[in-house]
């Protein structure tokens, strides 16, 4: 059974209404609708009028009729062909399209909630709020947990992804209590302390905080997740919606128009105000509730197809007889057999060696190595990947990989298994090398140079090897040469080569761009050697990262200030005047003759001299700047220092 928790009333609502009853005419074919109903099914019926005289009134020539089901009714209604089209969640869908060939779906039904269109759903795990032992999903370990049913995708399935990832296996990790719909009875369940923490779909808290039955405060969270957008609690990953999809023998006209209709239905009519939707939208890809319900074991892919005796016969019938046939053969060559069996020993023995060695060279490997089938799924796993990962060899071993630990881009974004270089492998059989991410069992991430070698025939198909490396040393190296290179190690500012290299790209954009100019700036602090001179160089330096710091604080975030050498530092403000340069050093200058630097218990006061000028299209060298800029310099300390001077551009 698939997941039996419906998003919320809006999404069960959608399909309720389109078969709600319109008289018929005489001419018109009844269509027949069955959809999945989560909350009493009278509720629903009510609910979904206004859907269905739209229907009727946009699809001519048919009379649209609808029955809100349970599992048992709406799988039976499918299979006995009761219904032309089916409203069901995403893992019930999946099932049934395996059963009984579903088209692949026809549109996506949207809720909206607080007035935003909610197109995804999870699960939510919950316990009382004065439960503190119960604050970590491995908590759960042993704990009575109730759901409403492990076919519920809302309400079991999706806390069972979560679970697994953490290293639980459902329901064998747990105690489960299966309290059957609505999932109104999980939350009774919990506070009547028949169950010390429950399974539900995302929604049903609020909902029913709204209706005045239950107080949020009563219950806490466990695994919170707050995806960007998402209004309701959420513990575990999102899922599409409820899908709607056709029967086999639905009319492929009647499915298009339909379709079409339900697209076509105005987002902001009232029509969906009424339903509380924000209407239909193009299918969504339900390929992730594939890969949980494969990783889950779920149905359809609980069990191996059978292999009956008759099936024996059927395929090896020939042999069986040849079989027969040959044992007085088989009788003769005995002695034969007999030192072939002692040749196999001794090769099996080779083989195990090799194996052996095999395995210890694995373990000895310093980069992580796995192995995965055809299907993606782990065949081994070497200890330097399990120490990467955080896991354990019996969490990967028979577990997709993507799905595992590599489900999740650097930037937070989902993975496609499509995108996944080991799946490309797979499919067409080329070698791959690339930068990757990966995740660790406790969610934290770790780059990794990734390379993926395939195994077997052309194409791939028998599996491939994979090999990575820990890419976060050398990414912290890189980044700290990268800081070495450009940055100033006692003041933290840019050094002289980055300074110079960034004023002459600014040169080049003023040269494109003449009416955006930039300030100048050349600061010296005034008397510096008397300060080593005075009081050492280890007060200078003190002197030095003050100045720094009252710098970089006095500038804009587009400003950039570099130290040029010993005690003179240059500063780039673009998109400036001359004015507002001068104004900016004339600030700095009041800034530092006020303040007064502690340094090896000596007070030590300093003053700088500036000189300013402004950069434009006209300059053809930094130097040229620079060289007005230090004119002025020269000024202000010719005019006494504790001094600015400007020095405009040649007209």
């Amino acid at each position: 059974m698939c997941t039996k928790f419906f998003p919320h009333p809006a999404l069960v609502a959608v399909l309720l209404s389109l078969a709600a009853a319109v008289p018929p005419a005489a001419a018109q074919e009844e269509v027949r609708l069955g959809m999945l109903a989560f909350r009493p099914k009278a509720e629903m019926q009510q609910h979904w009028r206004p859907l269905v005289d739209y229907l009727n009134g946009s699809v001519d020539g048919y009379r649209f009729t609808y029955s809100a089901m349970n599992y048992p009714e709406l799988e039976q209604a499918i299979a006995g062909r009761g219904v032309d089209f089916v409203l069901t969640n995403p893992a019930h869908y999946v099932l049934m399209t395996y059963r009984n060939g579903l088209s692949s779906p026809l549109a996506t039904l949207v809720p909206v909630e607080d007035g935003r269109p909610v197109s995804s759903f999870g699960g939510v795990i919950f316990t009382l709020a004065g439960r503190d032992d119960l604050t970590r999903l491995t908590d759960l370990r042993g704990h009575r947990v109730a759901a409403v049913e492990r076919g519920s995708l809302g309400g079991y399935q999706a806390q069972a992804m979560e679970l697994l990832r953490a290293g639980m296996r459902l329901p064998q990790d747990i105690s489960l209590v299966e309290t059957g719909m609505p999932h109104d009875a999980v939350v009774t369940a919990v506070l009547a302390g028949e169950a010390e923490a429950g399974f539900v779909r995302t929604g049903l808290l609020e909902a029913m905080a709204a209706e005045g039955r239950l107080d949020l405060r009563q219950v806490r969270v466990l695994n919170p997740q707050q995806p960007p957008g998402f209004p309701f609690l959420l513990s575990t990953r999102l899922y599409p919606e409820w899908p709607l999809a056709a029967l086999p023998h639905a009319d492929e006209d009647l499915a298009r128009r339909v379709a079409a209709a339900l697209l076509a239905l105005p987002h902001d009519g009232a029509v969906a105000d009424s339903l509380a939707i924000h209407g239909f939208n193009i299918p969504q890809d339900y390929e992730p509730v594939r890969i949980m319900l494969q990783a889950l074991r779920l149905p359809p892919f609980d069990a191996a197809p059978e292999f009956t005796a008759h099936d024996v016969w059927h395929k090896y019938s020939w042999e069986v007889l040849a079989a027969t046939l040959m044992g007085g053969v088989i009788l003769l060559l005995a002695a034969r057999l007999l030192l072939l069996n002692r040749r196999l020993g001794v090769e099996r023995q080779r083989v195990a060696q090799q194996s052996e060695e095999r395995h210890r060279l694995l373990a000895a490997l310093g980069e992580g190595v796995y192995g995965v089938d055809c299907t993606g799924i782990c065949t081994f796993v070497n200890p330097a990947a399990l120490d990467m990962l955080g896991l354990t060899a019996e969490e990967v071993v028979g577990a997709d990989q993507h799905a595992l630990f590599h489900h999740h881009r650097e930037d937070g974004a989902g993975y496609p298994l499509t995108e996944c270089p080991v799946y490309q492998t797979l499919r067409d059989g080329q070698t791959r090398q690339m930068d990757e991410w990966f995740l660790r069992r406790d969610g934290s991430g770790f780059p990794v140079l990734l390379t993926v070698t395939p195994v077997g025939g052309t194409g791939g198909q028998d599996g491939a090897v994979v090999v990575f490396r820990d890419m976060a040393e050398r990414r912290r190296l890189e980044t700290e040469l990268r800081t070495q290179a450009t940055t100033d190690a006692l003041t933290g500012l840019s050094n002289r080569r980055h300074f110079l290299a960034e004023i002459a790209r600014e040169l080049n954009r003023i040269q494109r761009a003449p009416a955006q100019p930039a300030a100048v700036l050349m600061v010296d602090l005034d008397n510096f050697k008397g300060v080593n001179d005075r009081y050492g160089h280890a007060a200078g330096d003190v002197v030095l990262r003050h100045f720094a710091t009252t710098l970089a604080l006095s500038l804009r975030g587009s400003d950039l200030v570099g130290r040029l050498g010993g005690e003179e530092f240059a500063v780039l403000l673009p998109d400036s005047s001359l004015e507002h340069g001068g104004q900016l050093a004339e600030r700095l200058r009041r800034l530092v003759a006020a303040a007064t630097v502690t340094a090896d218990d000596a007070t030590v006061c300093y003053t700088v001299s500036i000189g300013v000028t402004l950069m434009v299209a006209a300059d053809d060298t930094v130097d040229r700047v620079l060289a007005r800029a230090d004119a002025a310099l020269y000024r202000a300390k010719d005019g006494g220092r504790d001094r600015v001077a400007s020095e405009p551009p040649p007209a």
